[in-house]
């Protein structure tokens, strides 16, 4: 009942009401603007900005940060239909996507679960970078309502988590889904504090490649030589030496896996749980019973935030 409570609720806070899902191509409807938006520090973020043409009324902005790219690239470029569903372009929002500081188009450095600067002493944070966005968007964005709504699955998930953090007043609603929380406990890489191999293996073969420059594709992966990764990993990455000798130094976040084998100084930064305090959007939190990834985060940002943020 709680959760078709909060569900309810992340429709009331907008005003807006559902309509019966019917697939639309976005071009139909919406006009496309991608921006580099301007981070407290000079730093630029790609966004791409999908816009209703219907100019009568105004509209809730729906933000997703991702570094995993907001293609298609290309103002006449348009997706299959605008994510999280065909349902809510129907609504209408104002959907804004974003590559995170330092992936695909947007500048800057990346950092995996970059640590907040409370922790870090560093001059921004993901959550700095998530208030800098909504208060663009609030100022930039014709026919805006003045109300944010931020959502993610997995990866985005964290940066949903992570926008609630000292949230910008105009984010009224979250739905972190999948949301990574702790990578040394309980999420993707580390069950428990031992390392999950195959996970780590194939997805930093790609996404943990360095960017030289800002690009609109991913990085090849490794190519597994056939179609049993049973018998590969069983057979083949019998130690960490072939893992270090596929990544020849290229994978930096793998030297940080081999230098903190425990719950060290680099783990502790970049536990989510400690932060997620005065939290004030109304929040609904998404996870599944049978993801080996992230149950624990979608678990852990719920009950944390009940905890620390009961309201």
């Amino acid at each position: 009942m709680k959760f078709i409570k909060l569900t309810v609720l992340f429709h009331l806070v907008f005003g807006i009401q559902l309509l019966q899902a019917q697939f639309i191509k976005p071009d139909s409807l919406y006009t496309k603007t991608e921006i580099m938006i301007p981070m407290r520090d000079g730093t630029r973020l790609f966004t791409a900005i999908y816009a209703p043409k219907d100019k009568s009324r105004s509209y809730p902005i729906l933000l997703n940060r991702t570094p995993y790219g907001v293609g298609p690239y290309g103002e006449n470029q348009f997706p299959r239909y605008l994510r999280p569903s065909d349902a809510f372009a129907q609504s209408g929002y104002i959907f804004v996507f974003q590559d995170v500081r330092g992936k695909f188009m947007s500048e800057g450095e990346f950092e995996n679960m970059r640590p907040m600067k409370s922790v870090s002493k560093a001059k921004i944070d993901e959550s700095t970078d998530t208030w800098d966005c909504i208060d663009w968007c609030i100022k930039n964005i014709p026919n805006n309502n003045g109300k944010v709504g931020q959502w993610g699955i997995s990866y985005p998930g964290f940066y949903t988590a992570v926008g609630m953090i000292n949230a910008h007043p105009a984010l009224k609603a979250s739905s972190p889904q999948a949301p990574i929380v702790d990578w040394y406990t309980g999420d993707d890489f580390h069950h428990n504090g031992v390392l999950f191999v195959p996970h780590f293996f194939g997805f930093f073969s790609s996404f943990g490649q360095a960017r030289p420059s800002p690009t609109k594709d991913w990085a090849k992966g490794f190519q597994f030589p056939g179609k049993d990764g049973y018998d590969f990993y069983l057979n083949q990455v019998k130690s960490m030496k072939y893992v270090d000798s596929f990544y020849q130094g290229k994978i930096a976040f793998w030297k940080d896996i081999s230098a903190h084998e425990t719950y060290d100084s680099f783990w502790k930064n970049r536990n989510l749980r400690p932060h997620l305090k005065q939290i004030k959007p109304a929040v609904l939190t998404v996870g599944g019973w049978f993801d080996a990834e992230n149950l624990y985060g979608a678990l852990q940002v719920h009950k944390t935030i009940e905890g620390q943020s009961p309201k």
